[in-house]
C-alpha cells in the first residue's frame, strides 16, 4: 500500500473488509480442529472491533495548543483565550450528535447533548479555566492539596511558604486574603478530572481520540493520568511557539518525563509561524539541529494555526468580510492574501501551504495509521493459517473416507497405519518437550539471565533518583523493557515449538500469552501520600470574660493569665514530602522486584501451557480415530458425506484468495 493511502477513512474501509470476511469465513470453520488458533483470533476480532486511537497533545501553557487543536478537527470549538485549568484533561472524538461530559473531583458528573457549539465552547471556557481574577496565585497547587487530602489548607505561613517554593512566586504573603478567598471558593465539585467532547467532525473517524493535556510547564507537573495517555498514544505532539525556537520544557518533557516507547511516536510541532514567517525556514532548521539527539527531523514541523483556521473558513465558504470580522483572523488575513497575490497562487490553497498544516495533517495520519494497517495484514495471515488448517483437515478426513469407501479392510488397515503414525507422533511430541525444559527453564537460561540484569538496572535508576517524573519514567521504562524482554522470549518459545512440530507434521496456533500487570501509580502515590501526612490540632488561646467566669469574684481571677485556656479550634495538615517521596519510592521498588520474580512462574506455566496443548492435540486425533472405527458406512452415505467435505473446502478456498487479495491490498 503506497504511503498515500494509509489514511484513517481507508482503515475503516479495511477494517470492514477484514471483519465482514472472517464473518463468512467463521461459518465454514470448526473450531474443534484447532481451537486456540480460533479462539485467539476471536479475541483478535473483538479487540478489532473497539480499537482506539490517540494523539496525545501536550506543551507549555499559553504555546497555543486549544487554536492548534482546533485547527486540526477544522472546527473552533476550544476556547483559545483562556489559561486551562492544570487538573483538567479534554478528551475529543468524533460523535454523530453533540455531546459534552464533565466529570469533577467529587465524582459529579454533568452532561450536555445536542447543544451549539458556541454553547460548547462557553462552558469548556468556564469551566476548564482558571478564573480570571485568581491567576496571579498558584490555584492549582491549592487544588492538588484538595485532591491529596480531601481537605482545604490552612491559609498559615508554613503553608504560604510551600506556595511559595513550588510555584517560584514571590510575595505571596501579600495575598493571603485573595489565598483565603480561594480557598473558600474551591471544592471537590468545581475541580474538573476529565473532560468528554463528542462533535460531529468533518473527519467521521469513531476510533481516534485527540487528547487536550493540562500544560507540561504548569505547576503540579505531569499528573499521572495524562502520563497515561501518553504512553497509550499512538502520537504525542508537543506543541511549543517557534521563537524562541530552544525550549528548556520540550527537553525536560523528552529527558525526565516520558519512556523511550513513548519517544518513537513523538512530534514537535513550533507554533505562531506566521508572526516569523520570514524566518520561519530558518528556525525550523534551528530546531532540527538542536533536537536532532531528541527526536528524528521528519517529526518536527513549523505551522500556524491560524492561517489553517482562516483556509477552513474559505473553504466553508465564508467571505473575507466576515473573516475579517474576527479580529485574531484580520491582520493575518490581510497580510497572507497580499502575499498570495504576490506570488500568483489560489487565495484558499495559499493559506493551507502556508499554514504548514497540508504536509503535517498528511504525514501525522499516515503516522498513526500505519501499525493499525499492519496489524489488519496479521489478522489476516492468522485467519489463513486457520483456513489452511481447515482444509488439511478436510482432505485428511476424505482421504479415509475413500479408503473405505473402496475397502472396509483397507479402511481398517489405514486406520492401524495412523494409530502407529500417533504413538510415533508422542514420542516426538515428548522429546520435543524435553528439548524445550532444557533450551528455556533454569537458573543459566537466556530468560533468567536477561531478567537478573533488568532488576540490577533498575533497581539502581530507582534507588538513586530525587525527583518523582523520573521515577515513574523509570518505572514505565523498566515495564516497557520488561515486556520487551517477556516478548522476545515467548516469540522464542512459540517459534520452537511451531517448529518442532512442523517438523513431525503438526501446528500449534498460538502461544501462551504472559501479561505483566501494569502497577496503579495513582493509587500508590496515593498511599504513600497518606502515609507522610499527619494532622496536628490547631490551638487558639482564649481569654474569658469576668461576666462568663462564675468565680471571678476571687481576686486572681481579674488577671487576664488566670482567665486564659487553649482550645482547639481545628485540624491541620503537615505533610512531610521527603518521608513522601521515600515511601513511593519504596513501594515502588518492591513492586517492580515482586513483578520481576513472579515472572519465573509465569515461564513455567507458558512450559505447562504448551505441554498441555501438545496433550490436547493427541488427544483429539486419538477421539478422531475412535470415532472412525466405530463407524461404518455405506457407499451413497460415504460419496454424499465426501461431497459435502469437498464443496467446503472449495468455499474455504475461494475465502483465502480473498484473504491473498486483501493482504495484497493492505502491504507497506
Amino acid at each position: 500500500m503506497q504511503p498515500s493511502q494509509l489514511s484513517f477513512e481507508n482503515y475503516k474501509h479495511y477494517k470492514g473488509q477484514v471483519l465482514s470476511l472472517y464473518k463468512d469465513i467463521s461459518t465454514l470453520i470448526k473450531p474443534e480442529v484447532n481451537s486456540t488458533l480460533y479462539e485467539y483470533i476471536n479475541k483478535l476480532i473483538e479487540n478489532l472491533k473497539k480499537d482506539e486511537f490517540i494523539i496525545a497533545v501536550a506543551g507549555e501553557v499559553k504555546a497555543g495548543k486549544s487554536t492548534f487543536i482546533n485547527s486540526l478537527l477544522k472546527e473552533e470549538i476550544l476556547p483559545s483565550d483562556v489559561l486551562q485549568a492544570t487538573s483538567a484533561l479534554i478528551e475529543i472524538f468524533y460523535s454523530s450528535k453533540p455531546l459534552l461530559k464533565i466529570t469533577y473531583a467529587s465524582g459529579r458528573k454533568e452532561i450536555y447533548e445536542e447543544e451549539s457549539k458556541t454553547l460548547f465552547k462557553e462552558i469548556l471556557k468556564k469551566v476548564a479555566s482558571i478564573p480570571d481574577e485568581y491567576r496571579d496565585i498558584p490555584t492549582s497547587l491549592i487544588d492538588q492539596y484538595l485532591l491529596d487530602f480531601k481537605e482545604k489548607p490552612e491559609i498559615n505561613e508554613e503553608f504560604i511558604k510551600y506556595l511559595e517554593e513550588r510555584s517560584g512566586m514571590d510575595n505571596l504573603a501579600e495575598k493571603k486574603d485573595k489565598l483565603i478567598q480561594y480557598t473558600n471558593y474551591i471544592s471537590l465539585d468545581k475541580i474538573p478530572l476529565r473532560i468528554e467532547l463528542g462533535y460531529p467532525f468533518q473527519w467521521k473517524f469513531e476510533e481516534l481520540r485527540i487528547v487536550d493535556m493540562p500544560g507540561v510547564n504548569a505547576i503540579g507537573g505531569v499528573q499521572d493520568i495524562s502520563f497515561s495517555f501518553i504512553e497509550r498514544a499512538n502520537a504525542v505532539l508537543f506543541i511549543h511557539p517557534i521563537k524562541p525556537v530552544e525550549s528548556e520544557s520540550f527537553k525536560r518533557f523528552v529527558q525526565s518525563i516520558i519512556t523511550n516507547k513513548s519517544k518513537e511516536n513523538l512530534f514537535l510541532i513550533l507554533t505562531h509561524a506566521a508572526v516569523f514567517y520570514e524566518e520561519k525556514d530558518r528556525l525550523l532548521e534551528e530546531a532540527k539541529r538542536i533536537y536532532s539527539s531528541l527526536i528524528p527531523e521528519d517529526r518536527i514541523y513549523a505551522v500556524d494555526s491560524i492561517l489553517k483556521l482562516i483556509y477552513e473558513d474559505l473553504e466553508k465558504g465564508k467571505s473575507p468580510q466576515e473573516i475579517k470580522a474576527e479580529p485574531h483572523k484580520r491582520k493575518w488575513y490581510i497580510v497572507f492574501k497580499e502575499l498570495a497575490e504576490e506570488v500568483n497562487l489560489d487565495i484558499k490553497e495559499a493559506f493551507l501551504k502556508f499554514s504548514g498544516f497540508k504536509e503535517l495533517s498528511s504525514n501525522l495520519e499516515n503516522f498513526v495509521i500505519r501499525s493499525p494497517f499492519k496489524n489488519l495484514y496479521e489478522i489476516l495471515e492468522k485467519i489463513k493459517e486457520l483456513c489452511q488448517e481447515e482444509i488439511k483437515f478436510l482432505e485428511e478426513h476424505i482421504q479415509i473416507l475413500n479408503s473405505q469407501k473402496r475397502d472396509p479392510q483397507e479402511f481398517l488397515k489405514e486406520l492401524e497405519i495412523r494409530q502407529k503414525g500417533l504413538e510415533k507422533l508422542e514420542t516426538d511430541c515428548y522429546l520435543i518437550l524435553e528439548e524445550a525444559s532444557i533450551k528455556f527453564l533454569g537458573t543459566h537460561s537466556p530468560i533468567e539471565e536477561a531478567i537478573n540484569n533488568l532488576k540490577a538496572k533498575y533497581y539502581n535508576l530507582f534507588t538513586t533518583t530525587n525527583s518523582i517524573e523520573e521515577l515513574r519514567k523509570y518505572y514505565r521504562e523498566a515495564e516497557n523493557e520488561l515486556t520487551e524482554i517477556v516478548g522476545n522470549n515467548q516469540k522464542e518459545i512459540n517459534q520452537f515449538f511451531k517448529t518442532k512440530l512442523e517438523e513431525i507434521g503438526e501446528s500449534l496456533a498460538e502461544e501462551y500469552k504472559i501479561n505483566i500487570p501494569k502497577i496503579d501509580l495513582q493509587a500508590i502515590e496515593a498511599t504513600s501520600r497518606s502515609k507522610a501526612v499527619k494532622k496536628e490540632e490547631i490551638i487558639k488561646e482564649e481569654v474569658e470574660s469576668l461576666l462568663e467566669n462564675w468565680n471571678f469574684l476571687k481576686p486572681w481571677k481579674w488577671l487576664k493569665s488566670s482567665r486564659t485556656h487553649k482550645v482547639v479550634v481545628g485540624n491541620k495538615v503537615i505533610f512531610d514530602e521527603v518521608a513522601f517521596f521515600n515511601n513511593l519510592k519504596s513501594s515502588l521498588v518492591n513492586d517492580f522486584v515482586t513483578t520481576v520474580e513472579n515472572l519465573r512462574e509465569e515461564f513455567y506455566k507458558a512450559f505447562n501451557y504448551y505441554k498441555n496443548k501438545i496433550k490436547e492435540i493427541l488427544n483429539e486425533k486419538r477421539n478422531w480415530l475412535e470415532s472412525l472405527k466405530q463407524e461404518i458406512k455405506s457407499a451413497e452415505k460415504i460419496e454424499h458425506e465426501i461431497l459435502i467435505l469437498q464443496k467446503r473446502i472449495n468455499l474455504i478456498e475461494r475465502e483465502l484468495r480473498k484473504i491473498e487479495i486483501l493482504q495484497e491490498d493492505l502491504k507497506c
